[in-house]
């Protein structure tokens, strides 16, 4: 499994305490924003000559909004809506894409009669498309270092241009290829990923954030003929946009089969309050034949003593009901659970929890997202909070086990293996 960066905004402070249960709440980015879906975009001959028809194309908006992500998503629509080789119709006449340039896009056609001035209704194909995950430089936080922009992916569906890639499918590819999905891949890297998962079109690049302005460096590869179809340059100002609010919805897939952790887990355990640990990827046992699971070792000196398992990816969970693991412990060991969500009006964030025991044997434990309850002294900034769950804005998802709950000033281990949502 490949290492990635990680979008953070901090983690919370680690208690095991908790309070009454609370509803998952629907968060005020949840609106819907409008994107037109169409099969067929109008054009104007501008001229045809032998089995060659040139078109201008209408240059209409396909995501009504005034975000930065709703206008390059239009950028990245409109630049590929044609590419070399796509088999079409203008009219009732079968069509070739043979050039494509800016607005005027050359077609071959075997037969039909065309002249300067008419107009024309083409239709369009749906295309398949693999969205790399774009780096991300220049924050003082060196973990950042890529992110997936789930909403913009979201519209180039909803556009109805696009079959998108699963993202699960990608990672596995770059895995099997060992190609390190690191932004702006060169022309032939991303050929090569996108005839694997079957694409016709990769898109990739960066954002670098240069004093109080974003750099933006996109590339739309043709996958057929390897050729840049667009690039897309702008420098935009830190307000025009805000990286928090790009999240990751894919599922975590994370069995430990090695240490190079995906989806953001730190193998190293974070320690408070005089607490101890290391862990390691033990190849001896596993829950389910794999090829191993991570133990942590650990020794608790108070009762305010946490050793905590980590994934501080930035995500949108909710498509996900709850999540999944294996574990057991040298030990009868209390484990908790957390999920940190970032409130929408301000810096704080909720702690939502519940605690499991691990025995000495392997056993899957369940943990629904609705079950979980609101832990007290959830908020780092605000001891009250907002109390409301908001699934499509975590932080981080965190496993820990503390002095309160468990034997103090003795090394206990334990093992985590085949963690996942469903």
């Amino acid at each position: 499994m490949r290492s990635i960066g990680l979008l953070v905004i901090g983690i919370a402070v680690l208690f095991l305490g908790g309070c009454g249960p609370s509803s998952p709440g629907i968060s005020p980015w949840a609106k819907e924003k409008k994107v037109y879906g169409f099969s067929f975009i109008d054009g104007e001959v501008v001229e045809s000559f032998g089995n060659k028809v040139i078109v201008k194309i209408d240059n209409k908006d396909i995501v009504v909004g005034d975000s930065y992500e709703d206008k390059l998503t239009n950028k990245i629509i409109k630049r590929s809506l044609f590419i070399t080789g796509l088999k079409t119709n203008i009219g009732k006449t079968k069509a070739v894409v043979s050039d494509v340039r800016g607005e005027q896009v050359t077609f071959d056609v075997t037969d039909g009669v065309f002249v300067s001035g008419q107009e024309v209704k083409i239709f369009l194909p749906k295309k398949t498309i693999a969205v790399m995950d774009f780096s991300l430089s220049g924050m003082a936080n060196k973990d950042i270092e890529k992110f997936a922009m789930e909403d913009m992916t979201t519209k180039l569906v909803q556009s109805g241009q696009y079959i998108v890639v699963e993202r699960e499918k990608l990672d596995s590819i770059l895995k099997e290829q060992e190609l390190a999905d690191s932004g702006l891949l060169d022309e032939g890297s991303a050929t090569k990923i996108g005839k694997l998962v079957a694409a016709d079109v990769i898109l990739t690049g960066s954002f670098a954030k240069q004093g109080g302005s974003w750099k933006v460096n996109l590339r739309l590869v043709d996958v057929e003929t390897g050729i840049i179809i667009s690039a897309i340059n702008d420098r935009i100002s830190a307000d025009e946009f805000r990286p928090k609010q790009s999240k990751d919805s894919s599922n975590i897939t994370e069995d430990f089969e090695d240490d190079k952790l995906s989806k953001g887990w730190l193998i190293t355990p974070i320690n408070k309050k005089g607490a101890k640990s290391a862990s390691m990827i033990d190849t001896t046992t596993s829950a389910n034949g794999t090829k191993g699971s991570l133990k942590v070792d650990f020794s608790l000196k108070k009762d305010k003593s946490v050793v905590a398992i980590v994934n501080k990816r930035f995500r949108d969970l909710s498509k996900y009901r709850g999540i999944r693991f294996y574990a057991k412990a040298s030990e009868y060991t209390n484990l908790a659970v957390n999920v940190h969500d970032q409130n929408y009006d301000g810096a704080e964030v909720n702690r939502w929890n519940t605690l499991v025991s691990l025995r000495t044997e392997w056993k899957e434990y369940v943990i629904p997202f609705d079950e979980l309850s609101l832990a007290k002294n959830h908020a780092r900034n605000n001891p009250g909070g907002d109390g409301v769950f908001d699934l499509d804005n975590i932080e981080s998802i965190v496993l820990a086990v503390a002095g309160k709950a468990n034997i103090k000033n003795k090394t206990i281990s334990f093992w985590i293996d085949e963690i996942k949502l469903y």
